[in-house]
């Protein structure tokens, strides 16, 4: 379903301020499931939130390789900073990608980079 130009899966409800639902929108029928499905710590209490499963989503993405433009704006983060704050520490791996990939650019006899792949500041424009 699509909603002012966006993909979403709960829409807002017609009776309600037309504004985009929110993890309380449905907090009471989210908690009562999980209470009759079981999913409850030993005190009782709901075993997760809609919020807990927004970080698990995240943070499972992210750890999982998936691009963080990709992952904030699923989130609907209004910055791409907002996301790196929170998340940030889940990719560590990127910087030893990065690295390797770096190393192996740099090595002797390393293949060329394609053509307009990229071009260093302060080299002249090539008008061809």
């Amino acid at each position: 379903m699509t909603v002012g130009g966006l993909d979403v899966l709960f829409a807002p409800r017609e009776r309600g301020k037309g504004t985009m639902p929110t993890a309380t929108t449905y907090g009471y029928h989210f908690r009562k499931a999980l209470k009759e499905a079981g999913i409850t710590k030993p005190d009782g209490s709901p075993k997760y939130s809609p919020h807990g499963l927004r970080h698990f989503f995240a943070s499972t993405a992210l750890a999982h390789g998936i691009p963080l433009h990709e992952v904030s704006r699923w989130l609907g983060h209004r910055s791409i900073k907002t996301t790196v704050d929170v998340y940030g520490h889940l990719v560590p791996a990127s910087w030893d990608r990065c690295r390797a990939i770096m190393h192996n650019a740099l090595r002797p006899g390393a293949p060329a980079p394609p053509a307009g792949a990229f071009r260093v500041l302060g080299d002249p424009v090539d008008p061809a």
